[in-house]
């Protein structure tokens, strides 16, 4: 995959692979964190994390690299999809690297507090899963969005603490992914002691603040159909012949769905919907992007809003970065 491949150049030094140690290790483990999020503000829940790495490279200190999903998919669809060459964690895995994806509160294997409550779906989307699971529209039961971006940092913090701690490194590598942009540009904006190097991959452009620290009052959750994710949302940006490969969409949905079991039993029997979390103002500011110190390379596809997220990279003062548009995607 050549766009994965890139990240080799740009996080270390290239690892030679040889075909006799292949064999990759996954594990699923939690970090303990306690929640700063109004639905389950002050408990102890545990932040789901994956790990692949090749066997090999167990016991030797191997550079970390943490994945930070978008806005809607989580970790495991985004990075550790099995569909051909797709799965990128085993891609960096088989070079070398020690990898790790995570999902935050309200995605995949982490809490999702009150999501399971079709109440607190947005009224304007309520239709989508009427009459499954809800017999007709009803009032929320919760009155304020899920969280801002300052819940998202903390919980990355922790998780980046943790893999320092386990891994005995000063510093790991770290990749956003779109709304995963601003989650990890803001934060290695203010730990630039924590991470080595950096890759936003279509990051979110800045906002304007100040960014604020409560969630306001309005919807906790929103949903996304497999008709909305693809035919809205990934059908406009596909415009070169042979662009999207045959079978992958099925992949993904499949795998979205395998993660969002509560999601997998709403709306359209058979499809699911995918839930997602609504945040106050997400985002991160312009003064954040101009602090980062961290070298960073930015990658944004011809057709995925260039002009706007290629902001992200203009407005970087950090001297080591580098900016990789990519055709046809």
């Amino acid at each position: 995959m050549k766009i994965i491949g890139l990240i080799l150049a740009i996080c270390a030094p290239i690892f030679s692979v040889s075909a006799a140690s292949q064999e990759l290790i996954t594990r699923v483990f939690f970090v303990e964190h306690v929640s700063t999020i109004p639905a389950n503000q002050g408990q102890t829940v545990g932040i789901f994390v994956r790990q692949k790495v090749k066997s090999s490279m167990r016991e030797q200190k191997a550079p970390v690299v943490l994945f930070v999903h978008g806005a809607t998919v989580p970790g495991v669809p985004d990075y550790d999809l099995n569909f051909k060459d797709y799965n990128w964690m085993a891609y960096l895995a088989r070079a070398g690297f020690n990898t790790y994806t995570l999902d935050l509160s309200g995605y995949g294997g982490s809490p999702r507090p009150l999501m399971d409550d079709p109440c607190n779906v947005d009224p304007k989307q309520q239709s989508i899963i009427i009459p499954r699971p809800l017999p007709t529209v009803c009032a929320a039961h919760q009155t304020s969005q899920f969280n801002t971006i300052h819940d998202d940092w903390k919980e990355i913090d922790v998780v980046v603490d943790y893999l320092r701690k386990i891994n005995k490194v000063k510093r790991i590598h770290m990749i956003g992914w779109s709304a995963g942009g601003p989650r990890v540009g803001g934060y290695i904006s203010q730990h630039p002691e924590k991470i080595h190097r950096a890759m936003l991959y279509a990051p979110s452009p800045p906002i304007e603040g100040p960014i604020p620290t409560t969630p306001s009052a309005g919807a906790l959750m929103t949903l996304q159909t497999r008709d909305d994710f693809e035919l809205k949302r990934w059908d406009p940006d596909a415009r070169c012949q042979g662009q999207v490969e045959p079978g992958v969409r099925d992949a993904v949905w499949s795998e979205i769905m395998k993660w969002d079991k509560v999601g997998s039993t709403w709306g359209p029997d058979g499809v699911g919907v995918m839930r997602g979390r609504i945040a106050t103002q997400f985002g991160w500011t312009a003064e954040m992007v101009e602090k980062i110190k961290t070298p960073t390379v930015v990658i944004v596809g011809e057709f995925d809003r260039l002009d706007e997220r290629r902001v992200v990279f203009d407005k970087m003062k950090v001297p080591n970065k580098v900016f990789i548009n990519v055709s046809c995607a």
